[in-house]
């Protein structure tokens, strides 16, 4: 005898189930490729964003430096042997007329804004503490010089990295930076008498910690600061963040506390600027955040179509229960020992005693 069904063959379901499973997979899989690529893929994220509206990189500062100081093979260094007595009778003329004439000269432009000229940086010596006195006419003369960079020169200066400050000091020097970081330490600086000889009457003392500065400091002397920022020794980490655009005098060395607070000759770049100011917090958009709109769609879709895709299974399932198919191929007995009761073997004869004598009373060979 052969039964058929209505239903369709076992192996068709098979397939279609095997096709069900691999798609649900496969968009599993999709979903989880979908939020990995969102913070490391590039084409990605650009497939959903304004090209327009990306930031312009900054300039490298390795390409606005200018010259080189390796030497070839044929080159030969030559080291002046003038004392610094030029350089002393050349800017002393800054204190009046012979300021309008240094400033109508027309230094070396490479960083967006003039450089300072030769006749000061070459007095200027690294890895002492503080100023030397044969580098006051430098350092005063620099800050002039911040002090007359333009907000239109500060878009086009090179952001200062640390370790270009610390490595290549000689390359650095006299060259224009921005500077933006975490203010660490604020105070009026002390200026000696000498001060208002070069039109400086006020300064300000600062230490930076910057994002490639790690725990180490940059050593900031501005004319002016914006009035919001606090006049304290010690800030810590909880100080406002600053921006300044000044000139990198040079590595200079200082006492710091050391690691056991016993004291420690360190060093630190100084910048000379015009003006400390304010930076106010801001919220960092990046191309991921700009992505979470979308992703969150996407992946709202994927778990829609997975909960399909599972519902789907079990009404097919449920449907098939029903069929002829399901009835046949399920076992035609379930054993159950529901409502067995257990006798001992003289229950049994005495049982079938009785019953001999109920059937057949006469012919019993039973006596009793």
């Amino acid at each position: 005898m052969r039964f058929r069904s209505k239903g369709k063959p076992r192996g068709q379901i098979l397939v279609r189930e095997q096709r069900r499973i691999t798609l649900m997979i496969v968009g599993v899989g999709l979903l989880v490729m979908i939020l990995i690529m969102s913070g490391k893929s590039a084409w990605f994220t650009q497939l959903f964003s304004d090209p327009a509206s990306a930031q312009k990189k900054t300039q490298p500062v390795s390409t606005a430096l200018m010259g080189n100081t390796e030497l070839r093979p044929d080159e030969v260094e030559f080291v002046p042997t003038e004392s610094p007595a030029a350089a002393n009778d050349y800017a002393s003329m800054i204190d009046r007329a012979g300021a309008a004439q240094m400033e109508a000269t027309l230094p070396e432009h490479t960083n967006g804004a003039n450089n300072v000229p030769y006749n000061l940086t070459r007095t200027i010596r690294d890895d002492v503490l503080g100023v030397l006195s044969t580098e006051s006419t430098a350092w005063f003369g620099t800050l002039r010089m911040a002090q007359k960079i333009t907000s239109e020169q500060r878009s086009r200066i090179p952001e200062g990295q640390f370790a270009l400050f610390m490595d290549a000091p000689q390359s650095c020097r006299g060259k224009a930076f921005t500077i933006k970081g975490r203010l660490r330490r604020l105070v009026k600086a002390p200026l000696p008498k000498s001060a208002e000889t070069y039109g400086v009457r006020a300064a300000y003392d600062a230490w930076i910690s910057t994002r490639d500065s790690g725990n180490q400091l940059l050593h900031v002397v501005a004319l002016s600061a914006d009035s919001g920022l606090p006049l304290r020794e010690e800030l810590g980490s909880n100080g406002p963040d600053v921006e300044l655009a000044g000139y990198f005098f040079k590595r200079e060395g200082y006492a710091a506390k050391g690691v056991d607070g016993q004291g420690d000759l360190a060093l630190a770049p100084l910048i000379l600027a015009g003006r400390l100011r304010y930076l106010p917090p801001h919220s960092l958009v990046t191309r991921a955040d700009e992505m979470n709109p979308w992703l969150m769609w996407v992946g709202i879709v994927m778990s829609i179509g997975v909960l399909l895709l599972i519902w789907q299974f079990q009404m097919s399932d449920n449907v098939f229960r029903g069929t002829r198919t399901h009835q046949l191929t399920s076992p035609p007995v379930r054993p159950s020992f529901d409502g067995v009761e257990s006798v001992t073997i003289e229950q049994v004869l005495k049982d079938m005693q009785e019953h001999a004598q109920q059937t057949s009373p006469e012919t019993s060979l039973i006596s009793r």
